[in-house]
């Protein structure tokens, strides 16, 4: 099989010559250069033989656009990135929020960038284009204020997030009519620790929808879902209309296979815990990986992380967990 050949038979649930299987990483200073990430991305892909690519930009291109002032410089050093001044200080700053050109500013590089990955490596490995949900959006463009505003203004949160959707939904169809094969679409903030239930399915999920609809109507066949962090909504975001689903696997609930048990039909796109990787533990890795299998049967598992392996990582660690997965056979009896 070549790469789209795996990763489409994965989607479907059917037989593979072997596990298909993605890493991602932070890139700083470098994603904020199209041309040199495009460069880093395609070197990235090719030295470890990935099926799949994640973009790999940085996790605030989201909100420049806007007027968020930025900083890097904690990811040098295995943090994140933070929003220094944020354009939304009153709950009526949401309703004033442009519809962008998502060809131009940050959002216009980072469709740059797309493009320009595509050409070096997409018609060998299929490209997924990182998406942040309207509400994980809202929630870095205003430093966390949204919850605030939420409650005391939630009629001037929601016009800000119906524009935020329709800006994202717009830059997802760009993305996938230039040849991305989906959206890897983050919600960073679907969980118990920043929203109650109720509330992320009035303020999340409709937007959530909205954006993924379009990706999936654009012609996005890899559309996957990241529900990020501990505690999360996993019945809500579930059920969204995408081809696979990533979450921190082995760190939060549901395991692979009560997700299985439960009906649970959708691939999955994860198995490996991040920290194992950090860690450099190469024994932890292949017990994931064994788990993964296990529980998934065999088929619809697409081998990566739970989320993004912080920087620094250790490129010899990646290469020996890529040599593990790829010679790792799909047992007969789960096949």
């Amino acid at each position: 099989m070549n790469k789209y050949e795996r990763v489409r038979a994965t989607l479907r649930c059917e037989e593979v010559d072997r596990l298909a299987y993605s890493f991602w990483t932070h890139l700083p200073e470098i994603d904020l250069q199209p041309d040199a990430l495009i460069t880093a991305s395609a070197q990235f892909c090719r030295r470890y033989d990935l099926d799949l690519l994640k973009s790999m930009p940085n996790g605030l291109y989201c909100v420049e656009d806007w007027g968020a002032k930025c900083d890097y410089a904690n990811i040098h050093h295995g943090g994140v990135a933070n929003v220094t001044h944020s354009p939304i200080q009153t709950p009526s700053d949401w309703e004033s929020l442009a519809f962008l050109d998502v060809t131009k500013g940050a959002f216009g590089r980072e469709l740059k960038h797309l493009e320009g990955l595509l050409n070096e490596v997409g018609k060998e490995v299929p490209v997924l284009a990182t998406v942040f949900s309207p509400f994980t959006i809202a929630a870095k463009l205003s430093q966390g204020m949204h919850r605030e505003h939420a409650r005391i203004a939630p009629e001037s949160l929601m016009q800000g997030l119906s524009i935020i959707s329709e800006v994202m939904a717009d830059f997802a169809r760009n993305a996938i009519r230039m040849g991305c094969s989906g959206v890897f679409f983050a919600a960073q903030d679907a969980n118990f620790n920043h929203i109650g239930p109720w509330e992320y399915q009035r303020y999340g999920e409709p937007y959530d929808r909205a954006v993924l609809t379009a990706a999936k109507a654009a012609g996005g066949w890899c559309n996957t879902v990241h529900m990020h962090g501990e505690s999360i909504y996993f019945d809500i975001l579930s059920r969204y209309n995408v081809d696979a689903l990533n979450w921190h696997i082995g760190e939060t609930r549901p395991s692979i296979a009560d997700y299985r048990k439960t009906g649970g039909t959708k691939p999955v796109f994860g198995g490996l815990q991040r920290q194992h990787i950090t860690d450099r533990n190469l024994h932890a890795i292949n017990a994931d990986l064994n788990r993964a299998i296990a529980d998934s049967e065999g088929r619809g598992l697409i081998v990566a992380p739970g989320c993004v392996i912080r920087h620094p990582v250790n490129p010899e660690i990646l290469s020996e967990a890529a040599q593990l997965i790829r010679a790792h056979s799909v047992c007969a009896e789960f096949v």
